[in-house]
């Protein structure tokens, strides 16, 4: 399995926090009391509006003494720098759009970088991913990120909500395989034979919104209340940890101090073999709407 690491070379804990929708000082407070707790990952995306927010908490971070560096700041190439319910969405990599008739892909990637560069106060992305596999963009998309990574832009560079036949395209086009993947992975929706794709191919799955399945009642706790008990752990911690146990790297969300710690302490016990194959047998492939019903190209 992948292990990702700071700019410093320094691994980093395998838990990021989820950051959308939390825009300003909430999220800047957010993400200082996380980095407080151990978190080094945030994950955000250029149609979050997240990324001003980070930027204020890189900075003030940076006036207490914790340097940029030990951070891992992660964001994403969307189609729009906008909520779904403005305008603005669909404006890019859209064959429609009158906007792609005037500039190239490569041109769009690179002044979204130079945002996302600006937004979040740094001179570097630890990590860029494509939002959704645009269909007839994503190749173009892929290029242009491979050179920034190349000339020390980005660290590294990755995918989100994509399935195998989208990375394969990626594969057979330039040869370079992604080393992220972010999608929804839960005990109900497992998605193993992605999950199995990308570890043969050293590619780190990144579950967003870990939890969601766990905070809208959708797991039933009393098959995994014995787990709990022998572990004296909370159901999102069980949670989580299953994901850690099959190679991925989960990213939940909050802003509630507790919860951040919570979240956190999941490092000091291990699932066995029988324990993730129970929970996993949950699983009925459930799929959560945005990747299935909207997302383009699915």
């Amino acid at each position: 399995m992948i292990q990702l690491t700071n700019k410093l070379g320094e691994t980093i804990p395998q838990i990021g926090l989820g950051t959308f929708p939390f825009e300003g000082r909430v999220m800047a407070d957010m993400v200082k009391a996380a980095v407080k707790v151990g978190y080094r990952l945030f994950d955000t995306a250029d149609d979050y509006r997240g990324e001003p927010g980070i930027g204020i908490a890189v900075k003030e971070l940076a006036a207490e003494g914790f340097d940029r560096e030990y951070l891992f700041l992660q964001t994403k190439i969307s189609d729009n720098n906008a909520h779904e319910d403005e305008p603005l969405k669909g404006i890019y990599f859209n064959p429609t759009s009158r906007f792609m008739q005037r500039h190239s892909v490569d041109e769009i990637v690179r002044e979204k970088v130079a945002t996302s560069l600006r937004d979040m106060n740094t001179s570097y992305i630890d990590s860029l991913l494509i939002h959704y596999p645009f269909p007839d963009y994503i190749v173009d998309i892929w290029k242009t990120m491979i050179e920034l990574k190349k000339q020390g832009v980005v660290r590294y560079i990755g995918v989100s909500n994509f399935h195998e036949r989208h990375i394969d395209k990626l594969i057979a086009e330039t040869g370079v395989i992604p080393d992220i993947n972010e999608v929804y992975v839960s005990p109900i929706g497992i998605k193993q034979s992605l999950v199995d794709y990308c570890n043969n191919h050293q590619i780190l799955v990144m579950p967003y919104s870990p939890l969601m399945d766990v905070a809208h009642g959708k797991i039933p706790t009393e098959k995994l209340q014995p787990i709990m008990e022998k572990y004296k752990k909370s159901l999102a911690q069980v949670v989580l940890r299953w994901d850690i146990e099959r190679g991925c790297f989960p990213l939940p969300k909050t802003k509630n101090p507790k919860r951040l710690e919570e979240n956190f302490g999941i490092f000091d016990f291990s699932l066995t073999p029988k324990e993730i194959e129970m929970i996993s047998s949950l699983n009925y492939d459930n799929q959560y709407l945005v990747e299935s019903k909207i997302c383009p190209g699915l």
